[in-house]
Parts: C-alpha cells; sequence; structure tokens
C-alpha cells in the first residue's frame, strides 16, 4: 500500500494517497480527474498536536486553555465546513457569535475564502465609509486630518482587498451592534494577507507593511476598553466643578462614536444619554434631552435615575447657556426650569423611598450630580430639605468627606446666590471650588 506523502498536495494528503509533488500541480491530481489543492501553506488556529498529525502549517497557539464545552450557535445557519489536512473534518462555528479576534483562539480554522461567509456590499460600504470619515483616527491619535494615514495609507484600500478586509475588520469592532462582524472580515484579511506573505515583491510594499499593522490593531482586550470607558467618564467636563486641566475629549473621541446601545457599567447611565451629557455645550442640547426616548433597566430604581440625570442636564444646560449666551443659542423649550427642579427631586425622592441606599451603595453614590444640579437651584425649604436629606443619605455610605464639601457648596450658594438665575449660582458653587484650589467631580 502506497504511504502517505507529508510534503505532498492537500488534495494527495486529504485522499491519504501518495502524491508525486510535481508543481504546480501534481499528476496524480490530474490522471484522477481532480483539482489539485496546492501545496501552500495554511494558517490554523488551534494546538501544535493537532498541526503536527496532520502535516504542517502555521499553528497559532491558543491565548487560553480549551473549553470543556463549546459555546452554542445563536442560530442554525449551517457553518462552512473545510477539511482539516488529515482524515479529520472540522466544522467550522457561526462566526457570528464570536464577538471579538480575542474569542477565536479555540477555531480550528483554516483560511480559505468563503465568499457566501462575507456581509453583503451595503454593509461593507457603510463601515468603509465610517472608517473613511472617523474610525481611522482612532488609530492616529489627535494629529489631526493632514495624516500620513489618510493621504498614504487610505487610498491603497482601494487596490488591496487584504487592506480594505483589515479596515473592515477595525471599523467592525469599534462598534458593539457590528463586533460579530470583526472575525468575518478577519478571516479574509488573514488568508489574502498570508498570500502576500508568499509574494516575494508584496514584501516590500507599503501595503503589506500596513495591512499587518492594522491586523495588529483589531482587538483591544476588554480590560483596555473599560479602562478607557473610565477615563473618558473622569475626562467630561460637565460632571466637574472648576475644571482646572484640559479635557482631551476622550469620550467624543474613543466612546461615543462606537456606543450608541446597552448601559455603560462604570456609571450605570445608558450610553446614548451619556453621550448627550458630555455634548452638554451643544446648542441643540436641551432639545436633544427632551427627546430622549429612555432605555430598558433591570428595575425601577434605574429609570428613576436615569430620568433625574436627564433632566438635571436640562437645568445645567440652561446654567451654561446663561452663562454663554449668544445668538447661536436657540430660545429654551417652554418648560420652566421650577417644573425640571421638582422632576429631578422627584426622582431622587423615588429612588430613596424604595430603600435602594439600603443595598446599592453604587446607585447611592450615582445621584450626586442631579442632587448637586438641583440642589443649587433650589429655592424653597421643602426642595434644601430633601437635598440635605439626599446628602445625608450619601454620606452614610462612606467617603463623606468630599460629599460634606459639596454639601457646603451647596448651602454656600444658597445664602449668597439668592435672586440671581442659574448661571450666577453654578459661577458661585466653582468659585467656591477655587477658593478650595481643587476639581470636585460629581460622579
Amino acid at each position: 500500500m502506497a504511504s502517505r506523502s507529508r510534503r505532498g498536495c492537500w488534495t494527495c494528503k486529504r485522499r491519504h494517497k501518495k502524491c508525486d509533488e510535481k508543481r504546480p500541480v501534481c499528476e496524480r491530481c490530474v490522471q484522477a480527474g481532480m483539482t489539485c489543492e496546492g501545496y501552500k501553506t495554511r494558517l490554523t488556529w488551534g494546538s501544535s498536536d493537532t498541526a503536527s498529525a496532520a502535516g504542517g502549517g502555521i499553528v497559532l497557539k491558543p491565548v487560553r486553555p480549551p473549553r470543556q464545552k463549546s459555546k452554542p450557535l445563536r442560530d442554525s445557519r449551517t457553518s462552512p465546513v473545510v477539511e482539516s489536512m488529515g482524515d479529520e473534518v472540522v466544522n467550522l462555528p457561526d462566526f457570528s457569535s464570536v464577538q471579538s479576534p480575542d474569542d477565536l483562539d479555540l477555531l480550528c480554522l483554516q483560511f480559505e475564502s468563503f465568499s457566501e461567509g462575507l456581509p453583503d456590499e451595503e454593509v461593507s460600504r457603510k463601515l468603509m465609509c465610517s472608517f473613511t470619515t472617523i474610525g481611522w483616527q482612532t488609530i492616529t491619535g489627535r494629529a489631526g486630518h493632514d495624516t500620513m494615514f489618510k493621504s498614504d495609507i487610505l487610498p491603497l484600500c482601494e487596490d488591496s482587498i487584504c487592506l480594505k478586509h483589515a479596515c473592515l475588520a477595525y471599523q467592525a469592532s469599534l462598534d458593539i451592534d457590528t463586533s460579530h462582524l470583526t472575525p468575518l472580515y478577519m478571516q479574509s484579511a488573514l488568508s489574502n494577507y498570508l498570500n502576500d506573505l508568499e509574494n516575494p515583491s508584496m514584501l516590500c510594499q507599503d501595503v503589506t507593511l500596513a495591512t499587518g499593522v492594522l491586523l495588529c490593531s483589531v482587538s483591544r482586550p476588554p480590560v483596555a476598553n473599560h479602562l478607557l470607558e473610565a477615563v473618558g467618564l473622569l475626562d467630561i467636563p460637565f460632571f466637574t466643578l472648576n475644571r482646572i486641566t484640559p479635557s482631551l475629549e476622550i469620550w467624543k473621541s474613543y466612546v461615543q462614536p462606537h456606543k450608541h446601545s446597552g448601559i455603560e457599567q462604570i456609571s450605570g447611565i445608558p450610553y446614548s444619554l451619556m453621550n448627550l451629557l458630555a455634548n452638554m455645550d451643544s446648542t441643540t442640547i436641551e432639545q436633544d434631552l427632551l427627546q430622549w426616548p429612555g432605555a430598558l433597566g433591570d428595575e425601577f430604581a434605574q429609570i428613576h435615575l436615569w430620568e433625574a440625570f436627564r433632566l438635571a442636564g436640562i437645568l445645567h444646560s440652561r446654567c451654561l447657556a446663561d452663562h454663554h449666551q449668544d445668538q447661536t443659542t436657540p430660545p429654551r423649550v417652554n418648560i420652566s426650569t421650577e417644573v425640571l427642579r421638582m422632576k429631578v427631586f422627584a426622582s431622587i425622592q423615588a429612588i430613596i423611598g424604595i430603600g435602594t441606599f439600603n443595598f446599592r451603595l453604587s446607585l447611592a453614590r450615582a445621584i450626586l450630580y442631579p442632587l448637586f444640579i438641583a440642589g443649587i437651584l433650589a429655592e424653597n425649604a421643602q426642595e434644601q430639605q430633601l437635598t440635605r436629606v439626599a446628602f445625608q443619605y450619601i454620606m452614610q455610605k462612606g467617603q463623606e468627606g468630599t460629599e460634606q464639601i459639596i454639601m457646603d457648596i451647596v448651602v454656600k450658594v444658597w445664602k449668597n446666590g439668592k435672586g440671581g438665575n442659574e448661571a450666577s449660582k453654578l459661577m458661585i458653587a466653582t468659585e467656591a471650588t477655587a477658593e478650595l484650589n481643587a476639581e470636585i467631580h460629581l460622579y
């Protein structure tokens, strides 16, 4: 019986036939009337044992140890099937169940082109449009619009499917709504990139180097995204009293373009609402906040909290609009400040009334911003008393120092800001913080 060749073509390996190793195609396949699959090295995700048993290939070892059970498929669509380098058949999982390239570590993939697996042209066109307008800027930082990436790299996508799909994979990874498409574009980009690396004439091309760098940039570890959002929240200037350090606009540049749905983990505020609050200086912010459709929460206390933030944002925008009044500022919507203020207090009272502070410290702390905004604008004894009570609830839960300082500032506004407008009261609070030579974060 003929022994199987380890250097033979993929067709002979699969058929367990001895290959004559003729190139570009072996004669045994031609005589058998079969298509010779050639001798190219195939890129495989898996263990080195699997690759050596199958007869070769470049192996990317799993980042994590193999799981005991595979993830269930999201739907019943038929997954592409490829033949392994031995007689074992490997079923490719549904790529839509993979959220990022970090989750590809357990997939034994042979990167062949599955044209039917790629999204349609309209999806690709929209992603590419997003990448060429704003997505690429998340790679280059704040270097402005006249950068080498825009002038030299982006035009290369027109002639390189490899670079184009790497760009699409990167853009898809930036948004939770399209992240499931990242592995599909990644598969195609890596397959074409491997072909380019086997072509000596391509090794010195700019497009090959650019593709390699971009492929390394596609995936950000989840912890990096989490830390970026945390820094972005602290960097939003409107949540800080007496902002001394200039804002880097991290939220606007790196979070807002990619997060439009879901709840932000640190703040507990929907991304869609936080994106509006991060643009408090917008001339349409009041109308935008009034038209915010809301979001679904796990409990009613969250709804009260989000409503308090939304309405406090409108009050805050009025403080800023009065301070920076110009001809471009649109007239206010016909809702009085008093009504908005009372609604904020009603939401805060609802949170206190359902006992949230007894079991959810993070939610208790989260009312600090709407409490401060409504508190400095409080004009009667009832509102001021509710402000004091809410601060007392927060101060019972630790970190009393900061909350006590903020409460003292609110009381100072009550004393010195009588008869003033919203902007003057916010200015008094800012000046009181400046006297302490401090920045106070209201979150």
